[in-house]
């Protein structure tokens, strides 16, 4: 795989991940880039808050996946019925990774 197509894979990846923990009961359908940062270490993955800023802002302006707020320096996603299809496996959304089977 080409770096840069493991580089896209990557943020498909990390773009489900942040959805599914968004319809995950537990979180309230609403989550920041703090717990984001934390949930996503859980997968190896370290990003910056600024990089999981603009997966939300992807998430939010090309896929109709969530919405965002920003106070300060914290950003906040609540996700959508159209991020919580695509998690349900409704619809397929372009750039996000599609769910798997359950293992």
């Amino acid at each position: 795989m080409a770096a840069e197509d493991y580089a896209q894979w990557v943020d498909e990846n990390i773009r489900l991940i942040i959805l599914k923990d968004l319809a995950d009961p537990k979180t309230g359908g609403s989550t920041n880039t703090f717990l984001i940062q934390k949930s996503l270490e859980r997968f190896s993955y370290r990003k910056s808050r600024d990089y999981i800023r603009n997966q939300l802002l992807f998430l939010e302006n090309e896929a109709g996946a969530v919405r965002t707020r920003t106070e300060g320096t914290e950003t906040s996603a609540e996700i959508t019925r159209r991020g919580r299809d695509h998690v349900e496996r409704r619809t397929v959304l372009a750039g996000v990774q599609a769910p798997g089977d359950a293992e």
